[in-house]
């Protein structure tokens, strides 16, 4: 049979073997993909679901890798539940739930050669191959390049893009764990205007979101929900977002530092009354903080929002001792009504003993005139007052229930940052919080 040789998701370029007979080689990828099925539907309906594939034929591919790995089939469901979360999701056609064929096939073959050279058959062991075998595969094998283009050119449009696109894929990956919430919301997608748009859109200043979108379906970095929605389709292209998005908001050099960073490398930070690596983020050299005299107070409010919000998503806000980054647990809440007026930034985190909502942080920002940037007094001075703020307005009451919180106050402007902490902690909930005393002689800038 033949398959039309586009560049825009059929995926027919990274075919490695093509079969209508179950070969007798002993190549395991040549296994794989040589499983065929009979379709009972339309025509049309058999061309559209012989694209890329579905949990059939992926329940196949492992029976027959089975001959050279065995205990594939001793650990199937949760093989399977790990393919369906990282290569799963596709909507093509009628057709829902299809699998890149690419990375599902090059995945299989991974884990039975990891599973091939060890001789333990423990859960534990096995979880820890398979989850090491579950990586980007298609997603590696072309770039980005098209829609970095327009990261330079747009970069706040870009990032308000990702941010809902990122938060509506972990928001609906939540649902899907909790069986209270078994049914999505339809609000879970980002709506889709039109897909018949010309990608050469692109070489105009301004920016457009359809053409954006349109540019990801076709590239297989978004699929279809509905007729009328997009959405982030599994885990591989998920990682791509996260990339992007902290390209957009920190740049490409802190971007790919930050996706190496320690687990709870922020979070250790704040437990230590250290802001410096804060100050790194907030004033990352290429992001939206860059020469731009006509910003407010709110608006670096919001890149500091969005660089925590990216760095968190690696981890960096993460508990150590937590298996998975768990992005819900540390989203901020800015413009927080509390004590007698509004604080600018709050957080709920993990504590020192790996409690949720134990720990919290408070960060009051002022602005920094372009006039005074240079002056590290008057810096000084502005960080002191908005640490007082916090204090004088009882803006802790937002996280009653807290045993250790962390007062921030920020003074920031273009390209200049100056920042002084207090740090407090109580022997349990119902005393009073009292500052540690090391951090009382030495202010950390």
């Amino acid at each position: 049979f033949e398959i039309p040789l586009t560049e825009m998701g059929s995926d027919a370029n990274k075919i490695k073997d093509i079969r209508m007979v179950p070969c007798e080689e002993s190549n395991i990828q040549g296994n794989i993909l040589s499983t065929s099925h009979p379709h009972s539907g339309s025509r049309l309906d058999a061309l559209t679901d012989s694209f890329w594939f579905n949990v059939n034929e992926i329940e196949l591919m492992l029976d027959s890798s089975a001959q050279q790995c065995p205990r594939i089939l001793d650990h199937k469901p949760a093989i399977l539940k790990t393919v369906r979360e990282w290569y799963n999701g596709y909507y093509i056609g009628r057709f829902r739930g299809k699998y890149n064929p690419w990375s599902a096939s090059s995945f299989i073959e991974s884990l039975c050669n990891l599973l091939n050279k060890t001789t333990s058959n423990k859960a534990d062991d096995v979880k820890r191959i398979v989850n090491s075998a579950a990586k980007a595969y298609w997603v590696t094998t072309g770039s980005t390049s098209l829609i970095e283009a327009q990261i330079d050119r747009h970069r706040v449009q870009f990032i308000r893009l990702a941010k809902r696109l990122l938060r509506n894929y972990e928001l609906t990956k939540v649902k899907r764990r909790d069986r209270r919430h078994s049914r999505l919301r339809e609000s879970s997608h980002v709506s889709l205007v039109s897909t018949c748009l010309s990608l050469t859109s692109f070489d105009n200043d301004q920016f457009s979101e359809t053409a954006m979108f349109t540019l990801c379906l076709y590239a297989g970095y978004l699929t279809r929900h509905l007729s009328t929605s997009v959405c982030i389709p599994n885990h591989e292209v998920y990682q791509v977002w996260l990339q992007l998005f902290a390209r957009a908001v920190l740049g490409t050099e802190l971007a790919d530092s930050s996706t190496n960073s320690k687990r709870g490398a922020l979070l250790s930070k704040f437990w230590q009354g250290r802001t410096d690596l804060l100050r790194t983020f907030a004033t990352s050299s290429h992001g939206v903080l860059s020469n731009h005299k006509e910003y407010k107070e709110n608006d670096y409010t919001n890149h500091v929002a969005n660089t925590i919000m990216a760095v968190s998503r690696f981890g960096v806000l993460t508990h150590p001792k937590q298996k998975s980054v768990k992005v819900l647990h540390v989203i901020p809440i800015r413009e927080n009504h509390a004590g007698v007026g509004c604080c600018d930034y709050t957080m709920r985190l993990y504590s020192t003993s790996n409690q949720p909502n134990q720990f919290g942080a408070i960060i009051e920002f002022k602005l920094i005139p372009d006039a005074k940037r240079d002056n590290v007094d008057f810096r000084r001075d502005l960080s002191e007052q908005a640490l007082e703020q916090i204090t004088t307005k009882n803006y802790d009451s937002c996280l009653l229930g807290c045993l250790e919180r962390m007062d921030i106050g920020m003074a920031i402007g273009n390209n200049a940052v100056y920042t002084v902490s207090r740090l407090y902690k109580r022997s349990n909930i119902d005393n009073p919080r009292h500052e540690v005393s090391p951090l009382k002689k030495e202010r950390r800038r």
